[in-house]
């Protein structure tokens, strides 16, 4: 008996769902697999367009050849280039214009030379004006063909693209990648756009201004990676998520009513010239701690704005802002040094100030601080020594009755790390699940931590060994050189 075709009896709704979940080149190839399946391609609710599946890259044409062979790149480089370059875009223009269904999203990865000669802005154009029900965008940029070409043909300037007036106004969500904006004109009307995302965009303060500006229901704000502006000065009733990443900025001003997601990374700025006002702030995410995050220091020369020092700053500790954005907070994720007498101590305060805390995640840093024993700071005196500050803590409101949930990511057993969790074990009455992330050498001082009588009834300890990291060596090395 043979076996019945179960793919292939199914019908056309669920095998155009399937292709719509491919990239176009895998979704094409599918009409060879029978007549059933032959054209639905064209019907797909969701694109993926990338120009280096669509033609063999030159520099895989030129490593299949031998080295004494080679031909002159000087002679053969700038056409061959050019020619890819041209079927690729031919390949997408003939994709679209023969797409025949509802299209819901799209993304396109191009090469950078793509703009020079106005492709990009073509395929936008048919995609926006065709496909009436497009509300999801996607585009990036990329290097031209390989690292080889790259060195073949050089790049005398940016090309920057000419997007038409208000032609980003259909959309819901956008994601812009390596891209040069001089204008917020595609902007304008833009009273449909809730999500942008901008990653390795330049831009000056002007255009991110307007851009903000025209977006009038954006919701969902991610700027990422991103240079050429001073300020970042945000004044948005409307957004309700916020992520900044790998920024360098003179200032930042935040006034967004709403606001319930915060998400700082990896951002250079002096603490002092940072304002925010959100005072229904539900969830806060802060790391600088990364080895992403010194990279970004030693480049531009500047210090990463510490998270122990913007909870500081925006709980009213210290500074001008006597604002405390923490009160309606539910869900904390950082980086910070429990080990620290600094750090743990503002973070000790900082739960006094937080009565609605439910989730906690702490991550250690991998690289220990220089002065990590020092008992001294700019936001006062303590009131007793680091190896007591848990024990003689009093207990705060959201530990005894609020605190469900922590998650504690590169747990080495040290003395402050394990008095935390005491703290945690001993006293949180609502706590229903702690999970340590450790080293197979702190495994046995996690393990004692089982042993402490709880104070919740429901609280599960989680013990999750983070195998073999191919960084641990390198980071003791690390550590070494800064004691």
């Amino acid at each position: 008996m043979e076996n019945p075709d179960l793919i292939g009896n199914l019908s056309n709704e669920i095998k155009i769902m399937i292709l719509s979940k491919l990239s176009i080149d895998e979704a094409v190839r599918c009409s060879v697999l029978s007549k059933r399946w032959e054209g639905l391609w064209k019907e797909i609710s969701h694109m993926e367009l990338n120009v280096k599946t669509m033609v063999k890259p030159f520099t895989q044409l030129l490593q299949s050849r031998k080295a004494r062979t080679f031909p002159d790149f000087g002679a053969i480089a700038p056409p061959m280039v050019k020619s890819v370059s041209g079927c690729n875009s031919l390949v997408i223009m003939m994709i679209l214009a023969t797409h025949s269904g509802a299209m819901s999203s799209c993304r396109i990865k191009h090469f950078e030379k793509s703009l020079a000669f106005g492709d990009v802005e073509c395929w936008v154009h048919i995609l926006v004006e065709s496909k009436k029900g497009l509300k999801d965008l996607s585009l990036e940029s990329m290097p031209h063909c390989e690292e080889l070409t790259d060195k073949i043909v050089s790049d005398e300037h940016t090309f920057l693209p000419s997007f038409l007036h208000g032609v980003f106004e259909c959309l819901s969500s956008l994601e812009l990648i390596n891209y040069t904006l001089n204008s917020c004109l595609p902007f304008e009307e833009c009273n449909k756009l809730k999500k942008l995302t901008m990653k390795r965009i330049y831009l000056d303060d002007g255009t991110l201004s307007g851009i903000l500006k025209n977006c009038v229901v954006l919701e969902n704000f991610n700027l990422l990676e991103s240079t050429g502006f001073e300020r970042l000065i945000i004044v948005k009733s409307t957004l309700r998520v916020l992520q900044l990443q790998a920024l360098c900025v003179d200032e930042i001003q935040l006034c967004c009513n709403n606001l319930e997601v915060l998400l700082l990374e990896s951002v250079i700025c002096a603490v002092k010239n940072v304002s925010i006002s959100s005072p229904y702030l539900k969830t806060f995410h802060s790391y600088s701690n990364s080895m992403y995050a010194k990279m970004l220091s030693v480049e531009n020369g500047k210090s990463i704005m510490k998270t122990h020092e913007v909870l500081a700053h925006c709980s009213g500790l210290v500074g001008s802002l006597r604002r405390n954005i923490f009160k309606n907070l539910s869900n904390l994720c950082i980086d910070l040094d429990l080990n620290h007498m600094r750090e743990a101590w503002l973070f000790s305060y900082l739960l006094k100030l937080c009565t609605n805390i439910q989730v906690i995640q702490i991550s250690l840093p991998v690289f220990r601080n220089k002065n990590q024993s020092s008992n001294s700071s700019k936001y006062g005196d303590y009131s007793h020594p680091i190896s007591k500050l848990w024990q003689r803590r009093e207990l705060c409101y959201c530990i005894g009755q609020k605190l469900k949930c922590v998650y504690i990511r590169g747990f080495r057993g040290k003395e402050q790390e394990v008095e935390f969790g005491k703290y945690l074990i001993t006293k949180a009455t609502m706590m229903k699940r702690i999970t340590l992330i450790c080293s197979s050498d702190s495994k046995e001082a996690a393990e004692k931590l089982l042993s402490l009588p709880m104070a919740s009834g429901n609280l599960s300890i989680n013990l999750i060994l983070n195998g073999n990291n191919p960084m641990e060596e390198f980071v003791e090395h690390q550590n070494r050189l800064n004691l």
